[in-house]
């Protein structure tokens, strides 16, 4: 017994539609759509239900009318379930493992490392990448699952491209037959050397704050200036996307924190004013980035200083990432707002610019460079910066104050406004200022994730930024330039990330029924 088509659901009558138009029977197309209900007619209006019967059977027009069809009743990513993997890596985010439930402090870390075994199998993993050769403008890596890639490398930092520099590597080579490879000691004790001295006033002349104290790393130097200045009684006020080293500090010497809108200085004047209003005694210390590593801004320092001085509070500024890389002389934000030697106190990493490991902490105060040496622990209590790694710093910041740095800075921002052109003139969204460090705003997690994965493949190595770099929903590439990128590499790495971002949507949406913008 056979059943009229105006009894049969729409679903049967959309397979009959459907097997019609792969045989080319424009009537039984037209006859059974003439039965399809009107609620599915109108949420499906882009198919031409009316108009079967004129088509000449032409395949063209028929692929498109079964393209159409299949797509409106069973879309691609209910056709093609998604890897239960896949799912699980994209779907969550750091932050949901961020405070976990439990206990058993070791137990509750499952869930987290569950997630991210996903994300390595998935390719999804950003982390824990391994080079094959020297950090230049091209390299080659590995995953965490060992597989192999080449590509243009803006992954690195090594903004003037000293890793490779002759004179870089002559310096290293002749620290270690002088000294060998190893500090052996805390600079308190016996861990520094006569480089070490060179070292620390060539940073004093360039940043004009003759008294300079070294660090083994930069996280070290920004966390033992404030855990080493700042009282449990004193206040801090700083900048809410201000490094994690200086965050971690400031938590950690004083429950008296005020984190204040990104580069808003007048809520500094606020804050700073209502804790003289009750509190004249105690200190106050102001921390802010010179140039922000994932925003690529950087704020008014001549009217944050004057704030501090107007409230007897202290300004600190992280140079990390624009010392030796922008600015005249290579003197950064501080040498482009005309501060150098104006600051209370200045801090900075080497391993953006300098080519090594380590950081510093300046003023114009012979005092605070021995109450810090004394009270941050990360000064005092870690073997002082190897003999190759202060040589290297050394003979980079030589360099940094020559001519051939003015052109190695020439070099490097004329990259800069290649890549940044390029993505631009391409509809894609640059953050911040020109500077070594590029951001392209993705937004969504998932959307990054899989260009991430895609680049990859592509020839171009672009570290993907999320929680905890960035908060949630704010992802994007961090892009860093060196002075050996050339202009042609930077606008083809360019065009292969808008390709790598437009597919990405497109298998978002067939996977997973949506793309995020």
């Amino acid at each position: 017994m056979t059943t009229d088509l105006h009894q049969r659901e729409d679903g049967e009558l959309i397979e009959i539609i459907l097997k019609a138009a792969r045989c080319g029977d424009v009537e039984t197309m037209a006859r059974t759509a003439a039965e399809v209900s009107e609620m599915t007619r109108n949420w499906a209006g882009h198919i031409p239900w009316e108009d079967f019967a004129s088509l000449d059977g032409a395949t063209d027009e028929l692929n498109q009318v079964i393209a159409d069809l299949t797509e409106m009743w069973e879309p691609a990513h209910l056709r093609n379930p998604v890897d239960p993997d896949e799912e699980f890596a994209l779907d969550k985010n750091a932050y949901d493992f961020y405070r976990p439930a439990g206990r058993n402090l070791l137990d509750r870390t499952g869930d987290f490392y569950d997630w991210v075994e996903a994300r390595r199998r998935t390719e999804t993993w950003q982390y824990s990448r391994v080079l094959e050769a020297a950090p230049d403008s091209i390299a080659q890596i590995t995953n965490d699952l060992g597989r192999r890639t080449r590509g243009i490398n803006f992954n690195s930092q090594d903004y003037l491209s000293f890793n490779t520099h002759p004179a870089i590597r002559e310096a290293a080579a002749r620290a270690m037959r002088d000294y060998g490879p190893h500090s052996a000691g805390s600079p308190m004790v016996l861990g520094n050397t006569r480089i070490s001295d060179d070292l620390e006033a060539a940073l004093g002349d360039l940043l004009q704050l003759e008294h300079v104290t070294l660090y083994p790393t930069g996280w070290g130097a920004g966390f033992g200036a404030i855990t080493g200045l700042v009282r449990q009684e004193d206040h801090i006020v700083i900048d809410r996307l201000a490094h994690s080293c200086l965050q971690q500090g400031a938590r950690a010497a004083t429950r008296n924190m005020v984190r204040y809108e990104h580069l808003n200085v007048e809520a500094v004047r606020q804050h700073l004013a209502e804790i003289r209003a009750r509190d004249t005694r105690n200190g106050i210390l102001v921390v802010t980035d010179g140039l922000f590593s994932v925003d690529a801004d950087y704020p008014d320092l001549v009217t944050l200083q004057a704030i501090c001085r107007e409230y007897d509070a202290t300004l600190l500024v992280d140079v990390a990432h624009d010392l030796g890389s922008m600015g005249p002389g290579g003197t950064g934000v501080l040498g482009m707002q005309n501060l150098l030697g104006s600051v209370d106190i200045v801090m900075g990493a080497f391993s953006k610019t300098f080519c090594s490991n380590g950081g510093f902490v300046a003023s114009r105060s012979p005092a605070l460079k021995q109450y810090i040496k004394m009270f941050g622990g990360s000064h005092f209590f870690s073997n002082a910066l190897s003999p190759v790694q202060t040589a290297v710093v050394r003979e980079a910041t030589r360099i940094i104050r020559s001519p051939e740095g003015d052109v190695l800075r020439g070099q490097l921002f004329t990259a800069i406004d290649a890549l940044r052109d390029e993505l631009t003139s391409r509809g894609l969204t640059c953050m911040g200022e020109p500077s070594p460090i590029v951001p392209l705003l993705i937004g969504n997690e998932k959307l990054a994730r899989i260009a991430n994965r895609l680049l990859f493949d592509r020839g171009v190595l672009a570290f993907m930024v999320e929680f905890p770099v960035t908060p949630t929903g704010s992802s994007r590439f961090r892009l860093q330039v060196q002075a050996s990128h050339r202009p042609e590499e930077a606008r083809e790495a360019a065009r292969i990330i808008e390709g790598a971002i437009a597919d990405s949507r497109s298998y978002l949406s067939s996977a997973f029924g949506s793309a995020p913008k």
